[in-house]
């Protein structure tokens, strides 16, 4: 019996630099600014707004992006688009190098104490959640 809702997503990931996935899944698993979420094909349409974290699209053949901040949007076809300010697929990480920018970022956090928290002090966190989000697409996936 046909319901008329999709049965895929097609996902669209898209930074200012240009398509980084363009692809059909069965899924799409994102960290939202109120908490991580999962997509499913007939979701109903939405925007969220997106945290640094880790973008997983699909659920058997799972692949993994870093990303920054930005906004998802479902509409009712299925479609999903991604619009981040950066990405980068789990496999191109250099976990060195997000490790050394995690590690001076929240040095750099720290020597503010009790500052008033200002638009440097925003650019730290989100320095920092980038190299977390980097180190984070690296780890191995549990099953």
């Amino acid at each position: 019996m046909a319901t008329g809702l999709p049965t895929i997503l097609k996902v669209n990931l898209v930074t200012p630099r240009g398509v980084v996935a363009h692809t059909d899944a069965d899924s799409v698993q994102a960290p939202g600014e109120l908490g991580e979420f999962e997509l499913l094909p007939g979701h109903v349409p939405m925007l969220a707004a997106l945290k640094p974290g880790v973008l997983t699209i699909g659920s058997k053949a799972k692949v993994r992006y870093a990303v920054s901040t930005g906004y998802l949007r479902v509409d009712p076809s299925g479609a999903v688009e991604i619009l981040i300010e950066q990405a980068v697929s789990a496999k191109d990480v250099d976990a060195e190098v997000a490790k050394r920018d995690l590690v001076s970022a929240e040095a750099e956090i720290a020597k503010w104490g009790d500052k008033p928290q200002d638009g440097d002090y925003v650019n730290l966190r989100t320095r920092a959640g980038w190299a977390k989000a980097r180190l984070d697409a690296t780890a191995p996936i549990a099953h």
